[in-house]
C-alpha cells in the first residue's frame, strides 16, 4: 500500500556509542550535547515543515531511550505534550544481541567466527541472540502497512538501520540497496507516493 499522506522520518540524535562506534541495537546510550542539538534542529525544521500543511498528525516513536530522549525534544519544539507519542516496538533497532554495547574490533576479536558468517550472508545471517535482516524488513513492512492504512500525516522517530529498511521499503528498494541508504542525524525525509525527499536541518 503506497503512502498517501506524508510520512516523515526522523532518526535519534548522535549518542555516545555513535561517537565510539559501538554497536547499540536494543542496548541504549543517552544523546551527546551534539546529539541533543540535533533533536531540537530536527524539532524547529519539522515544525516549520508541518505548519505548511495544517490537519491531524500521527506521532510514533521507538520505545528505546534514545528515541524517547529525541521524541521528547522534537515534541517541546512542536509543542505538543510527550504523552502525543506512542510507541511501537517494531520502529526499534535491529537487535545484534551479544554483540550490543562492543564496536566492530571488539567483535572481531571476541566473536570472529560469527562475525564472519554475518559478512558472508548480511542479510540471512543472525548475530548470536539477535535478529535477521529479514526479521527486521518483516517487522518494517507491517509498520509501513499500519501507517499507510491511517491515511494520516504521520512522524516517526527511529534508528539509523531500521529507519533505513522503512525508507528503503517505500522506495521499492532490494535488501542490499535499502541497507547502504544515508542514515542522517541532522536532516529527516518527508516520504509519499513512492518518493522521498531529504529535509536540512542544519
Amino acid at each position: 500500500m503506497k503512502l498517501t499522506a506524508p510520512l516523515y522520518m526522523l532518526r535519534h540524535g548522535e549518542t555516545a556509542w555513535n561517537t565510539e562506534r559501538r554497536m547499540q541495537g536494543t542496548k541504549n546510550s543517552d544523546l551527546t550535547d551534539r546529539g541533543r542539538a540535533q533533536a531540537e534542529a530536527m524539532g524547529r525544521t519539522l515544525k516549520i515543515e508541518l505548519a505548511r500543511e495544517p490537519g491531524p498528525t500521527i506521532f510514533l516513536r521507538s520505545p528505546l531511550g534514545r528515541t524517547r530522549e529525541t521524541s521528547e525534544i522534537v515534541g517541546r519544539e512542536l509543542g505538543i505534550p510527550a504523552t502525543d507519542w506512542r510507541e511501537d516496538m517494531r520502529l526499534a533497532e535491529l537487535s545484534y544481541g551479544q554483540w550490543e554495547g562492543f564496536s566492530w574490533k571488539e567483535i572481531e576479536v571476541t566473536h570472529p567466527t560469527a562475525l564472519a558468517d554475518w559478512r558472508a550472508d548480511p542479510h540471512g545471517y543472525c548475530p548470536p541472540g539477535g535478529e535477521t535482516h529479514l526479521q527486521l524488513n518483516q517487522r518494517s513492512s507491517e509498520m509501513l502497512a499500519m501507517i499507510a492504512a491511517s491515511r494520516t500525516r504521520t512522524v516517526v522517530v527511529s534508528h539509523g538501520v531500521s529507519g533505513a529498511v522503512m525508507r528503503g521499503l517505500h522506495l521499492g528498494l532490494d535488501a542490499r540497496a535499502m541497507f547502504v541508504l544515508e542514515k542522517p542525524q541532522d536532516a529527516f525525509f518527508r516520504l509519499i507516493d513512492g518518493r522521498e525527499e531529504r529535509i536540512s536541518c542544519s
